[in-house]
C-alpha cells in the first residue's frame, strides 16, 4: 500500500521554503522540457539513439490567493524584470519527506508570470519558472514491499 501526505512535501526556492498551496492536484508540477533522446531507424531496420543534453525543466506552482508567497514570488519577479543583472537565479529543492522523491534544479528564472483574476471564489496564482538543469529522482515510496 502507498502512503501520500501533502503536507510532507518541501518546496524550497533560493532556501525560502513555499508552502501555501491552492486546492487540487498539480499544485506543485515540475517536468523535464524535452525527451532523454531519440531513436531513429534506418531503412534497413538499424538504428541508432542520439542522447538529447537539454536537461531543462519547468515548474509550474499554483498557490493560494493572498499568499504570503506571492508576495515574495512578486518582489523577486520585480527583482528579474527591473534589475536582472543583480538578480540571483533560483535554485530549487523539491523533497516529498515521506517517500523520499527529489526534484533539483538550477540557474531558474520566472517565465509566465500570473494574471489577476478576482470574483465570488478562490483564485490560485500560477508561477511558472524555467531552469537550465532539472534532475528528477522517483522511489518506490512509503509503505511498498
Amino acid at each position: 500500500m502507498s502512503v501520500f501526505d501533502p503536507k510532507q512535501v518541501s518546496v524550497l526556492l533560493n532556501g525560502t521554503q513555499i508552502k501555501d498551496w491552492a486546492d487540487g492536484t498539480d499544485v506543485i508540477d515540475a517536468k523535464h522540457n524535452a525527451d532523454a533522446g531519440a531513436y531513429t531507424i534506418g531503412a534497413s531496420g538499424a538504428g541508432v539513439f542520439v542522447a538529447n543534453a537539454d536537461r531543462s525543466g519547468t515548474l509550474t506552482l499554483k498557490i493560494k490567493q493572498h499568499s504570503a508567497d506571492n508576495a515574495f514570488l512578486s518582489r523577486r519577479l520585480a527583482q528579474q524584470r527591473g534589475a536582472i543583472q543583480s538578480f540571483t537565479p533560483f535554485t530549487l529543492d523539491i523533497r516529498d519527506l515521506l517517500n523520499q522523491d527529489v526534484v533539483t534544479a538550477t540557474q531558474g528564472y520566472f517565465t509566465t508570470p500570473p494574471g489577476f483574476t478576482r470574483g465570488a471564489g478562490h483564485n490560485p496564482e500560477t508561477w511558472t519558472l524555467v531552469f537550465q538543469v532539472m534532475d528528477i529522482t522517483l522511489e518506490k515510496g512509503f509503505g511498498n514491499a
